[in-house]
């Protein structure tokens, strides 16, 4: 029986991590130019140079594809957001972080699209999600969150729990919002997008400041 040594192992982990990473950027080449019709395993295959056998060898799902494709553009919004932040003037409104939010996915449907499939399936009973690919989406998410929690902190002196829970309650607004606007709701309820997250905006700071009172 054929002994393997350490080094032969890390060879081996890092062989298999560069040939994800080269899945995932022909899946990601697909996604920006096709959208999520091109995220199936066959295109993905044949993008990358390798046998269908072979893709799945790396990843047993597209779904598990997806779900790392949604955690690379958390990290890029997050990555936006700290940057803004960092240079937000002191007066800004304390809800601009997530207008900078919805604006993002607006600005990028393919992104908007991809995040609207693949929420539902971040529950923890989830079976198409390989249990490390649902912590890094998590924790990418969790950390997403924090950024904002942590900037409405800052910039309206609130405590840290009061924006914490407002931070939730906005996200699921903002998602909810995408949601109606994917499937033409808005409009045909004559809404607006930006001036819903306004509104809802100068609610929130009543809310916080009522609480703090």
């Amino acid at each position: 029986m054929a002994i393997i040594s350490d080094k032969q192992k890390t060879r081996g982990d890092s062989l298999k991590a560069f040939k994800r990473r080269h899945i995932l950027s022909a899946a990601k080449r697909l996604f920006d130019s096709q959208g999520m019709d091109g995220l199936n395993m066959r295109e993905i295959a044949k993008e990358a140079g390798y046998s269908l056998g072979a893709a799945y060898a790396y990843f047993r799902t597209k779904e598990e594809i997806q779900y790392e494709l949604l955690a690379g553009v958390l990290n890029d919004l997050t990555r936006q957001l700290r940057s803004a932040l960092s240079t937000m003037p002191i007066n800004e409104p304390a809800q601009a972080p997530f207008i900078l939010f919805l604006k993002y996915f607006r600005n990028h449907p393919q992104e908007k699209q991809l995040l609207l499939f693949v929420l539902p399936d971040l529950g923890a009973t989830a079976q198409k999600i390989p249990d490390h690919v649902r912590t890094v989406l998590n924790g990418r998410l969790l950390a997403l969150m924090g950024l904002l929690a942590n900037g409405l902190h800052q910039s309206g002196h609130s405590s840290a729990t009061i924006a914490q829970e407002e931070t939730i309650d906005f996200i699921a607004y903002l998602l909810g919002l995408l949601m109606l606007e994917n499937g033409g709701r808005l409009e045909l309820l004559n809404q607006h997008p930006q001036e819903m997250v306004d509104r809802y905006g100068k609610r929130m700071l009543l809310r916080r400041d009522t609480k703090q009172e």
